[in-house]
């Protein structure tokens, strides 16, 4: 059976199982911290998920926690699996907030040599919820990577 991946807080993710369950949908949720090293600190076994989505997560980390991030990323995805990333994209206008990616940034660290198809990087928009500082719509870049067959 399909299952997600979602790394936000708590009572996000219960309103997610909630809405899942409403529209009968068979998604399994996690919470994990991210940044800990999940094979040694999780009970999620090792390419449990088929899907990984982050919506707005990566681009808040350091260059040397993007690695870490990207080592769990290898051990929850399966083989072949898909990691869909919405991140904030170089061509954001905004005075202040979260890092900016650029794409060749991205096709590097989501580059065959590291283990990963890119399937696409498209111009997109994150939408903040209204009031937030940085403003109600940024432009972001709507990726989708695969996780090679041969891991």
């Amino acid at each position: 059976s399909p299952s997600i991946v979602l790394f936000q807080v708590p009572k996000i993710i219960q309103i997610a199982r909630e809405k899942a369950e409403e529209n009968q949908l068979n998604i399994r949720f996690e919470v994990v911290n991210i940044l800990d090293d999940l094979s040694k600190t999780s009970t999620i076994k090792q390419h449990s998920y088929d899907t990984v989505l982050d919506a707005a997560v990566f681009h808040c980390f350091s260059n040397e926690d993007r690695q870490l991030y990207m080592k769990n990323l290898e051990y929850l995805i399966k083989p072949g699996g898909l990691y869909i990333q919405l991140c904030c994209s170089e061509k954001a206008t905004f005075d202040r907030g979260p890092r900016r990616l650029k794409k060749v940034d991205l096709n590097e660290l989501f580059s065959s040599k590291n283990g990963w198809t890119i399937e696409s990087i498209e111009d997109s928009f994150y939408e903040y919820v209204p009031g937030a500082p940085t403003g109600e719509r940024e432009k972001a870049y709507l990726s989708l990577f695969r996780r090679d067959n041969k891991i």
